[in-house]
């Protein structure tokens, strides 16, 4: 089946200023942003799915891209699932897995060089050279006998280092601190968005780990200063998150398009274009209706 007409099988968001004007609730506006979502995620599924080249496979250096699309794909799954049950908390945990995996891949796209692929990997499997490490010693410890458990996991990590045509023993000595030198916010940064770090990642980040703030917002009812009683409703989620996922992994997947530069692709980067456009004038129109409603 070509690109085209799996592109076809997407079902269109209308977008129509003169409707979305007419709207009289939130729940409404949810919609449109629940639908423009979805119709994202149609195109990260297909961008997930596709190869470009005489191979109908990925090498490992591709394998790094396209691993990440399939991880933001079955991420915006979740978002979708969990915004159909209405599950604002956990919704915010996803908003902060799928802002890093954003992150992590549009500064992949925008520096991409054969190092840059090689410190993500060196840095990954860093694990897996420290758990080996620490295997063998007990081993060691009592006098080369090894157990069953043991032999399974040395087995394993020695299938990961082989997959990822990586030398066990290339590994530095010295533990990388960030892959490609630099921390995610610096990676943000790199992609032109530190300014918005503290919304898509830093703000959720609180949700993730319970903090207080966490707790006042989903899991505590405050009736006085310093009073509380349990919370024990999940919260309706609000459009404004989904809008801002839907500009950033359709501004990810244009890149993605570009680097990649395959005829095939244009259908889906023509799509996501148009997409971004769509979601741009709902945003705006919701923000509309905010403050006609606080006024």
């Amino acid at each position: 089946m070509s690109i085209e007409s799996t592109l076809s099988e997407l079902d269109l968001t209308t977008v129509d200023e003169t409707e979305l004007a007419s709207f009289t609730n939130e729940g409404q506006h949810y919609g449109v942003a629940f639908n423009l979502f979805r119709e994202t995620a149609g195109c990260a599924c297909i961008l997930a799915s596709t190869t470009v080249g005489p191979e109908p496979t990925w090498n490992v250096e591709q394998a790094v891209l396209g691993g990440h699309l399939v991880r933001m794909f079955k991420l915006m799954r979740f978002v979708m699932e969990e915004s159909i049950e209405h599950r604002d908390e956990m919704l915010s945990v996803l908003i902060r897995l799928l802002a890093e995996c954003v992150i992590n891949l549009r500064y992949l796209i925008r520096n991409n060089t054969p190092e840059l692929t090689q410190s993500y990997l060196t840095y990954s499997l860093r694990h897996e050279k420290d758990l080996a490490d620490l295997i063998r010693a007990k081993v060691r410890d009592r006098d080369g006998v090894e157990l069953p458990i043991e032999g399974r996991m040395l087995r394993s990590i020695e299938r990961t280092f082989d997959n990822s045509q990586i030398p066990e023993k290339s590994l530095p000595q010295k533990k990388l601190r960030n892959w490609g030198n630099k921390n995610l916010f610096e990676k943000a940064k790199d992609v032109e968005l530190g300014e918005a770090y503290l919304a898509i990642f830093g703000g959720p980040s609180r949700n993730v780990h319970g903090s207080w703030h966490d707790l006042l917002q989903y899991h505590l009812e405050c009736e006085a200063p310093g009073v509380f009683k349990p919370n024990l409703e999940f919260n309706r989620p609000r459009p404004q998150a989904i809008f801002s996922l839907t500009y950033l992994i359709s501004e990810t997947l244009l890149g993605y398009t570009v680097l990649l530069g395959h005829p095939s692709l244009e259908p889906v980067h023509d799509r996501l274009k148009d997409i971004a456009a769509r979601n741009q004038l709902a945003s705006v129109s919701h923000e509309r209706y905010l403050v006609a409603k606080a006024g």
